[in-house]
């Protein structure tokens, strides 16, 4: 097999993949419009992509018509504010194919983005069919290739969840094709082009594609090059492309480098703690190969191609010696899917995703091919290979479908039997157009997995779609109008209620999506690393590395702190009675009545809103050391906010001067017992659950027969928010064989179905089934706590959850604010196993009369005054009467710089995640500016880099006319 750069004819075959492209894609996507959804993923795209796309093309553009103001470096619109470049540089800054957006009306942005997914994937194929014209495949062969390298089970879900996601497949052949060039005495140009194309375009896949091509480019050297090559030269131009491209694409990755490092991702655990995948991650996957209607892949082993795939391992690896690098690529991307440090390795130290698995379409298309191309050359010793290896191969996956019973594995294993057919009959009854025929099987193959994967049954992907029209009209509408009333939103923030704004076909409200308010709420894959120590310091149990607030579950002296002047509610969803303490009805919608006239069903958006919230900005007269904040408990600490500020230990020499806060117990510890639905007392040093519908009752000891203390009791707890605090969670399950004889036998004294209605041989398969699939045993669990106002609950994910996974050892739950304390909440642990914690339940006094209220109203009258919020940072004044700190709820970063009256000043971080400076007593014009991190470093690289390329072009030039 000849990577050869000779010119080859291959008359109009970019034009006949573009026509082959646009059939298959005509079914591919249409799938998506006679059904009526939009290519737009109600998760990702709908919260992130495509908001962002929008915003990131209003900063150009305004960018454009007023230069001199510069970009923004700052956003009040993501979340509590973050750095405007660590939120794009992941998604728009380097897809150069965002920018063609700017061509279009805003109006027409939405369509733009959905055509953009088809042009992207489009050329992926034109990517791949470049490729292997530089191999001796016929025309047909190749196109063949070019379907079955894009439409395969990673990119049909990628392409439209993740659109970015498909520029990967359009770079890797051509560093491959580059590459090459070196390997064979060609220049570097294309390959430094090419590198600082994937440099740009995004430092995630960037980190992953520059290992796939240093280890190709290690094989190729070992297998191919070893003896001819020039290795001094070769060496000289790899590293001149490699260093000039870093140079060159310094003024976003140094910038992106440092977003990193501050982000909640710097502190994931390596490969979820996984040694091994667990056993239902190898037992399905065989399946993954050819399955390209499967959307439950695992760990993004997301391979997914046409059943042709099968014979061309086959193929390919029954010709060793004449196939050794692919042989060897093949054998290494198998080791590598076995084992979770390589997927945690690609994806930066983190989660065991595969991702780089995208790096092993290439390879395998191109085995495609060597297939295709001798398809109706092959020995009758080839022949019965394939027909023994299908035999056992279709018993696997007999096997796999015992345990994961998905249909999707039907066409699939009808077109590898047909194309075994076509394989066995060709070689004896050879025609013409036998190549024709086995091309248009593949293409039929991989556009009936594409509309298997796509079709809305049998959860198909276009049940995750939004529907033609409905993200302009969420857009429009997120808070059903209540928002268009609102003035001065850069002063304060709003939020919802903890999983009650929901708008049905599975979409959540995670960002503002563009709207005039500021949401706490915030979903994008680099977030503050303060802001989220915060939220776990705080025992926010809504806390995850890309939603870090969440919506604080729902507590008031939080959502306060926060600035959050209005809540919007849905009647009739989850939690929505769970209203914090001080916020009242503002406004609301139009009741829409239940036709059935069932007021459960009844819609109406509510706003409330509360005069308690913190100034964004305000100034405090005493401070709390670290030691003393360190000594208390989650809702101590929230409790504190109101009191002082939090200053390090690295900050007390600038804030010596400052009043040290004397913390008062302004909580208030509940007894209470825990009774099991058997009616056992238990502990929770010991908690052993070994009944999956066995419930446990925290019962409420506020209450006494003697009329006075009971008197007493009530005034102590009344108008209290009340709070579960676990801590010190160790969860132990029980053994698979443990597991499986509980369940069984819980159903067989479980007499609701009848008498007759065991059946224990298939009771034992059910559960056995289920433990496999589930991964039993591991270390996932949950504990909720339930109230009359809603439920809570402390999730440890499994380790399969990739970038979602965290270590989770407590959490605090709020069950709400009452007027008086109920009797008893709802304890329930989700898994059978032993469990171990220590529980507190307290209730924390916010009633009007409540000190916490004069605290919060001293607060807001040292609000920072006449503020100014730019994209850059913001300014304001204020007057103090003794020296104290200016401190506020917007996120710290390094990027933040500050001056006092002109003067420059120490940028303080207060309460341990946000922007504070010290101020002497008197008058002061306090300005904060915010400078992206690493972007000076970043132009002053790529200023050497451009420098680096002239002297190069310029030497070039020199060389050649010496030689004429």
């Amino acid at each position: 097999m000849q990577f050869s750069f000779e010119k080859r004819k291959y008359q109009h075959i970019y034009w006949n993949y573009s026509i082959v492209f646009a059939c298959v894609a005509l079914f591919v996507y249409g799938t998506y419009l006679i059904t009526g959804h939009a290519l737009i993923w109600y998760i990702d795209a709908a919260n992130q992509h495509l908001p962002l796309l929008q915003s990131y093309r209003k900063v150009l553009l305004n960018f454009i018509h007023h230069p001199t103001s510069g970009l923004p470096t700052w956003s009040w619109h993501m979340g509590l504010g973050s750095s405007s470049f660590q939120v794009y540089s992941y998604y728009v800054v380097g897809d150069i194919f965002d920018y063609l957006t700017l061509l279009v009306p805003a109006s027409k942005v939405v369509l733009a983005y959905q055509i953009l997914i088809v042009v992207r994937m489009y050329l992926a194929g034109l990517s791949f069919t470049y490729f292997a014209t530089h191999f001796n495949f016929k025309k047909r062969v190749i196109i063949a290739g070019a379907n079955i390298y894009i439409f395969n089970a990673f990119l049909l879900y990628a392409n439209i969840a993740h659109p970015f996601f498909t520029v990967p497949f359009i770079l890797f052949p051509l560093i491959i094709t580059s590459l090459e060039r070196v390997l064979q005495n060609k220049n570097a140009w294309p390959l430094l082009g090419i590198f600082t194309w994937m440099l740009l375009n995004n430092f995630y896949f960037a980190f992953m594609l520059g290992i796939g091509a240093l280890i190709y480019l290690i094989l190729r050297v070992i297998l191919t090059y070893r003896f001819t090559l020039n290795y001094k030269k070769t060496l000289f131009k790899l590293s001149w492309a490699t260093i000039t491209s870093l140079l060159l694409s310094s003024f976003l990755l140094v910038p992106e480098f440092v977003a990193v490092q501050d982000s909640t991702r710097s502190a994931s655990t390596f490969a979820n703690g996984l040694k091994i995948y667990p056993l239902y991650y190898y037992l399905a996957l065989p399946s993954q190969l050819i399955n390209g209607g499967n959307r439950d892949f695992y760990f993004w082993s997301a391979l997914g191609f046409a059943s042709i795939a099968f014979f061309a391992l086959i193929y390919v690896f029954s010709n060793f010696r004449r196939y050794l690098m692919l042989n060897t690529v093949f054998i290494l991307g198998f080791l590598m899917l076995l084992i979770p440090a390589f997927g945690a390795l690609f994806n930066g130290g983190m989660s065991p995703s595969n991702r780089w698995s995208l790096m092993l379409c290439l390879p395998m298309a191109l085995a495609c091919c060597l297939l295709l191309e001798h398809a109706t050359h092959l020995s009758i010793k080839t022949l019965k290979l394939f027909i023994f290896a299908t035999i056992i191969y279709t018993f696997v996956l007999c096997i796999d479908y015992f345990f994961d019973s998905t249909e999707k594995l039907f066409v699939p294993i009808i077109f590898l039997f047909v194309t075994l057919g076509a394989l066995i009959w060709f070689n004896f009854k050879r025609t013409a157009h036998s190549t024709s025929i086995l091309t248009f099987i593949v293409i039929c193959n991989v556009l009936l997995n594409a509309v298997y994967f796509e079709a809305p049954y049998d959860g198909g992907y276009s049940n995750e779609m939004l529907s033609s029209g409905s993200y302009q009209k969420i857009s429009k509408k997120a808070y059903a109008g209540l928002n268009k009333d609102l003035t001065n939103t850069s002063q304060y923030r709003v939020s919802t209620i903890s999983n009650n704004y929901y708008f049905g076909n599975g979409f959540n409200l995670y960002n503002s999506l563009n709207s005039n308010v500021h949401s706490i709420n915030s979903y994008y894959s680099l977030q503050n690393n303060y802001l989220g120590n915060f939220m776990n310091e705080m025992g926010n149990t809504q806390y995850e590395a890309t939603r870090p607030v969440g919506q604080v579950s729902d507590r008031t002296v939080l959502n306060n702190f926060l600035g959050v002047r209005y809540l919007f509610t849905q009647i009739n969803q989850a939690n929505s009675s769970k209203i914090p303490a001080g916020y009242t009805l503002d406004a609301m919608t139009r009741k829409i009545t239940n036709v059935n006239h069932d007021t459960n069903k009844d819609s109406q958006t509510r706003r409330y809103t509360t005069k308690y919230a913190f100034p964004l900005v305000y100034w405090q007269s005493s401070t709390i050391t670290t030691t003393q904040y360190n000594s208390l408990t989650s809702t101590q600490k929230e409790r504190a906010l109101a009191t002082g500020v939090v200053v390090s230990k690295t900050a007390t020499k600038n804030t010596h001067h400052v009043k040290n806060s004397a913390l008062t117990n302004t909580v208030i510890n509940v007894p209470y017992k825990i009774i099991s639905s058997r009616g056992n007392v238990i502990t929770t040093n010991k908690l052993v659950k070994e009944d999956s519908d066995e419930k446990y009752k925290i019962i409420l000891l506020t209450t006494s027969t003697d009329k006075k203390t009971a008197t007493k009791l009530a005034k102590l707890y009344a108008n209290s928010e009340l709070h579960v605090e676990i801590t010190n969670i160790k969860y132990t399950p029980f053994t698979f064989s443990q597991q499986i004889a509980l369940e069984k036998r819980n159903s067989t004294y479980d007499l609701t179905n009848g008498l007759l209605g065991n059946n224990s041989i298939l009771s034992y398969y059910k559960y056995f089934r289920y433990h496999i699939l589930k991964g039993s045993p591991d270390n996932s669990y949950s504990l909720s706590v339930s109230s009359s106002l809603g439920t809570e609950k402390i999730t440890q994910p499994n380790q399969n959850a990739t970038s979602f996974y965290k270590v989770v050892t407590g959490g605090t739950l709020n069950s709400g604010y009452f007027t008086k304390l109920p009797k008893q909440l709802t304890l329930t642990p989700s898994k059978l196993g032993t469990y171990s914690f220590k529980l507190k339940v307290v209730a924390e006094p916010l009633g009007k009369n409540s000190n916490y209220y004069k605290q919060v109203k001293r607060i807001q009258k040292h609000a920072l005054q006449n503020v100014t919020y730019t994209n850059h940072g913001f300014s304001g004044k204020i007057t103090t009467t003794k020296t104290g700190i200016l401190t506020s709820s917007i996120p710290y970063s390094r990027g933040w710089s500050v001056t006092v009256d002109g003067k420059q000043a120490t940028v303080l971080k207060t309460n341990n995640a946000f922007l504070g400076v010290k101020l002497a007593a008197g008058t002061h014009k306090v300005r904060f500016i915010y400078t992206t991190p690493g972007a000076n470093l970043g132009i002053r690289l790529s200023i050497i880099g451009v420098t680096l390329v002239f002297i190069s072009v310029l030497g070039t030039l020199i060389i050649k006319r010496r030689k004429d």
